[in-house]
């Protein structure tokens, strides 16, 4: 006999979601509540879009139990993606009844809280979210383009600054915290910003110009080639 999640394991591992999805939908033609079917069915039907089939597999599941997790996160990822905003909020409601210290579900509402308007909200929860995880790199992020936003863009650097020590291949970071730079009127910052540096090595950057008596962006260039020398 065949163990379904045996199975749906390695569908998902392959990649075959379709497949997923048939062995799902067999699995609900002999039982139309079966719980391992309706999970991963849902899941299926988020990687590859369906979000709306998403979230009616997940209401059935709900409406089983109101408080399953799986289904209720699920069901709010789904409708953070087709930007339903109020009923994202709904679901975050539920996880944080159950758990406040949720960051996932934290940080989501926060999100939400950004799309309806309700900035100031929203900082409060990243603050709340990156006291319980000071590393997740979405609070982190949101935290910073919400400062932006406000036109707070000394207090967002920071968190641009920690996004980029913790991804630094997630070049958005140095591009926003470029912006902030620019809109202070710290063209030398904006520079060495845009270049991927972080604020510890661009200070050390900035004094080694003064020192030389370069423009920050001639002690850039020579710093690069210095490097580029080495490695040959």
């Amino acid at each position: 006999m065949i163990d379904p999640v045996t199975e749906l394991k390695k569908f998902f591992e392959a990649k075959k979601f379709d497949a997923a999805i048939e062995f799902c939908q067999k699995l609900l033609e002999k039982d139309p509540n079966d719980p391992i079917a309706l999970q991963n069915l849902g899941t299926a039907y988020y990687i590859v879009g369906a979000y709306e089939d998403t979230i009616k597999c997940c209401d059935r599941i709900i409406e089983k139990d109101p408080n399953e997790e799986h289904a209720v996160k699920n069901k709010m990822r789904a409708l953070e993606r087709l930007e339903l905003h109020e009923q994202v909020l709904e679901c975050c409601e539920i996880l944080l009844s159950k758990n406040d210290k949720d960051v996932d579900a934290l940080v989501t509402k926060g999100i939400a809280l950004n799309k309806t308007g309700k900035h100031e909200d929203a900082l409060t929860l990243y603050d709340l979210s990156l006291e319980l995880d000071k590393t997740n790199v979405d609070a982190l992020m949101n935290m910073a383009v919400t400062l932006s936003y406000l036109g707070r863009y000394q207090d967002s650097i920071p968190y641009y600054d920690t996004v980029q020590q913790i991804m630094p291949e997630f070049s958005r970071a140095a591009v926003e915290k470029s912006k902030a730079f620019k809109e202070l009127g710290r063209e030398d910052d904006a520079f060495l910003a845009a270049q991927g540096l972080r604020l510890k090595d661009a200070e050390l950057l900035k004094q080694d110009a003064r020192d030389n008596k370069y423009s920050v962006q001639h002690a850039f260039l020579l710093k690069r080639y210095k490097s580029s020398e080495k490695k040959n």
